[in-house]
């Protein structure tokens, strides 16, 4: 019988870290297998060479013990920076227990060194962080976070009682404790050869592993801004920056697809005009994010972020996903609808004040749950712009003039006390004779102005969302001229392309094939939606003179 038949089951954990690390893995109730722990990287190489360690392991666990101390001349700082590479190259969970958070840029700088040498880039690498710092407990729930799909998980981990950080200790060479920690939360990969510190063994490739769901991480709100680098939020935001805050009282009524061809269209058409800007979408639903099965793509999320020791610039970017399709930046909300709470306002804040220094463009996309201190505390009060998204059912506007009642009322009528000035209001899915008249839509929106109208093209739009083509919609002979107008609308005078309504055509996909009766009825703007109804109060700009603009804002 082979070696493989005999095995426990569940995957393999090699473990390169202290004694009490393996201990809580082994002792932990989680159904892994936890091989023989390795007192150093050049052991680990040559027991996965001789076959003592499982060549198909998927989790490895170093530490950032084996990172600190003075350079020699076999530094094992610089094996540990290049096994880490390698196993995250190659597609492996890679997990470091973080005993010393304060230096963590030196091993980061080092990672991306080595990255380099061997030819990836940097953000391609993914290291997770066990804050062994935080108690054994968040270390666990760390792992959980990106392992608890693939991973029987038990109702209540087993977890030892804590031990201090300064009684543990590496079988390494005691010329090496002075430097400590390491970067942040991204996939790991298997073995490469060109990357081993010891050029006998023949390193393993590891299996691709699949996406991995996530849990929460107990944390008490109060210290959710522990992890904020004081030094990006010291940088003003970047010059011009607009946030955008995408928002409904209704589900089903486009608030998602509205908020990503937005920022689609701000990136196309601000490239196309020849200053390009930097867009980024954020997930604000964080029970029922959509913006990941708009664009097919589910890791990272935030979570990854809030589980780092420090959240500065190049943690955030490395847990943001890129959809190049659209030439857009997007921040996913978490997997799972019970994290909602461990990413509170707390952590959303500082992670949006972060990207206002980061980029051109945010645009928040939030629940229907308006009242949510999500919403209440920060997509609202952070954005310059708020777009309310409303159909023509008569529930939704009516739902709509609720809810603008409540977050415009002051705060003394216990209100939100948002000012009507950077609200307005766009009539999404729009189509004539369903029986909505523009002044029920107008007196419904308490003086805040129409800004934009999306005609309906229920086909199309659903052939985009269900193939994950949402870009096709940018040249969509309805949808693609709407969301240029809008996204001229919310960034006035900033050189934003003007899209040319493109004739309908046929795809292999079936997309626009054809424009529907339906949808050519919307090309009229039902309800006279026109530009005389849309209310348009001027706007007098910095420079002294006047433009007509949706948002009273200079």
């Amino acid at each position: 019988m082979s070696d493989q038949m005999t095995m426990p089951q569940g995957p393999g954990v090699i473990v390169v870290a202290e004694p009490e690390v393996s201990a809580l893995l082994t002792a932990s109730g989680v159904a892994w297998r936890v091989q023989e722990r390795q007192a150093s990287v050049a052991q680990m190489w040559s027991s996965l060479s001789s076959g003592n360690l499982d060549a198909h392991s998927r989790i490895l666990v170093f530490s950032d013990s084996l990172y600190r101390g003075e350079p020699t001349a076999n530094d094992e700082r610089e094996q540990t920076a290049r096994a880490i590479v390698a196993m995250a190259n190659a597609k492996a969970h890679v997990f470091v227990a973080v005993w010393h958070s304060t230096e963590l840029e030196s091993l980061m700088a080092q990672l991306d060194r080595e990255a380099l040498a061997i030819g990836v880039a940097p953000e391609d690498i993914t290291v997770h962080f066990m804050p062994m710092e935080k108690g054994d407990r968040e270390a666990l729930e760390s792992m959980r976070a990106v392992l608890d799909s693939e991973i029987a998980w038990p109702e209540e981990l087993l977890v030892a009682p804590e031990v201090p950080a300064e009684n543990f200790s590496m079988n390494i060479d005691p010329d090496l404790a002075g430097i400590p920690a390491i970067n942040e939360a991204m996939h790991a990969p298997a073995i490469s050869p060109a990357a081993t510190s010891d050029p006998s063994p023949s390193a393993p490739q590891m299996p691709h592993l699949g996406i991995g769901q996530q849990t929460p991480v107990e944390a008490p709100m109060g210290s959710s801004t522990s992890g904020a680098s004081q030094e990006l939020l010291a940088r003003p935001p970047l010059p011009g920056q607009v946030t955008i805050t995408v928002t409904s009282s209704k589900g089903g009524s486009g608030k998602s697809t509205a908020a990503l061809l937005l920022a689609a269209s701000i990136a196309r058409a601000s490239k196309e005009g020849g200053k390009p800007l930097s867009v980024c979408v954020v997930d604000m639903d964080t029970r029922d994010g959509q913006v990941a099965s708009l664009i097919g793509k589910y890791m990272p999320t935030a979570l990854n972020i809030r589980v780092q020791p420090v959240w500065d610039e190049l943690t955030i970017r490395r847990h943001l996903v890129f959809e190049e399709a659209l030439g857009v930046h997007a921040l996913l909300a978490p997997i799972r609808p019970r994290t909602a709470d461990t990413v509170g306002p707390e952590f959303y804040r500082t992670i949006v004040r972060s990207l206002q220094r980061m980029f051109d463009v945010v645009v928040m996309d939030t629940s229907v749950q308006y009242l949510d201190p999500l919403i209440a505390k920060v997509c609202l009060p952070e954005a310059t712009e708020v777009l309310f998204i409303t159909t023509l059912a008569s529930t939704a506007v009516q739902g709509m003039a609720r809810a603008l009642r409540e977050i415009t009322a002051p705060a003394e009528e216990s209100g939100l006390g948002i000012s009507r000035d950077k609200i307005g209001i766009i009539v999404n899915q729009s189509v004539a004779g369903v029986g909505m008249q523009r002044e029920q839509i107008l007196a419904a929106g308490l003086g805040v102005p129409v800004v934009g109208v999306i005609p309906l093209a229920t086909k199309d739009v659903l052939t985009a969302t269900n193939l994950h083509r949402m870009q096709t919609l940018l040249d969509h002979p309805l949808i693609g001229p709407a969301y240029n107008e809008l996204a001229r609308t919310c960034l006035p005078g900033r050189g934003l392309a003007e899209f040319e309504a493109q004739a309908p055509r046929d795809t292999s996909s079936g997309m626009a094939g054809s424009v529907s009766g339906a949808a050519a009825e919307a090309v009229a703007l039902p309800l006279s939606l026109d530009a005389e109804s849309i209310q348009e109060p001027e706007l007098e700009l910095a420079s002294g003179s006047r433009k007509k603009g949706l948002f009273r804002r200079v």
